[in-house]
């Protein structure tokens, strides 16, 4: 008897203590009770879909912009932090999806600080837009087909909310 008792005790304590590496990454850390609604989810995804589509006007324009048009991209290119804020809360992702945020929670200041030199700067745009066009084509759009099409899988929301992420036409001519 003393021994099935403790043999019970001994397995139950070796399953509670398995390291949670076993664990899918977002799984271990995701918090049920943060996860956004589907209405936060789909404002998200709607959200960054214009401020794609806004920066991509500019940086497909940017030998010819203004300050005041650098200024409004800026403007939607602060809202994607947030945007991601949201969808980093959505629970039961893939490692890609994890790998993703991760991602972009590091390269969206380059696209900010860029930004806002051609604000400061309307003569710095193109060296500004290369920098910007590098990280979106590379890191930023990629990383937003993954987050999109999951986000809204995660939701059932797949063909009510854009999955397919647009590219400027600038993203032909970067080398990633």
């Amino acid at each position: 008897m003393k021994f099935s008792i403790l043999s019970t005790i001994l397995a139950a304590s070796t399953a509670l203590a398995a390291p949670s590496s076993l664990l899918p990454p977002r799984q271990a850390a995701c918090d049920q009770r943060q996860q956004p609604s589907e209405a936060e989810a789909t404002g998200a995804l709607r959200d960054w879909l214009a401020a794609v589509n806004t920066i991509n006007a500019f940086v497909d324009n940017a030998a010819r912009a203004s300050s005041s048009a650098a200024a409004h991209a800026l403007q939607f290119a602060k809202h994607e932090p947030n945007d991601l804020k949201v969808l980093s809360r959505v629970c039961g992702v893939s490692d890609a999806y994890t790998r993703a945020v991760r991602d972009l929670g590091q390269v969206f200041g380059a696209v900010l600080t860029n930004l806002q030199a051609v604000v400061d700067r309307p003569a710095a745009a193109p060296a500004a837009a290369a920098t910007i066009n590098r990280v979106r084509c590379c890191n930023v759009l990629p990383d937003l087909d993954v987050l999109w099409l999951e986000a809204a899988g995660a939701y059932g929301v797949v063909g009510q909310v854009q999955t397919d992420v647009p590219r400027p036409g600038a993203c032909a001519a970067v080398q990633c």
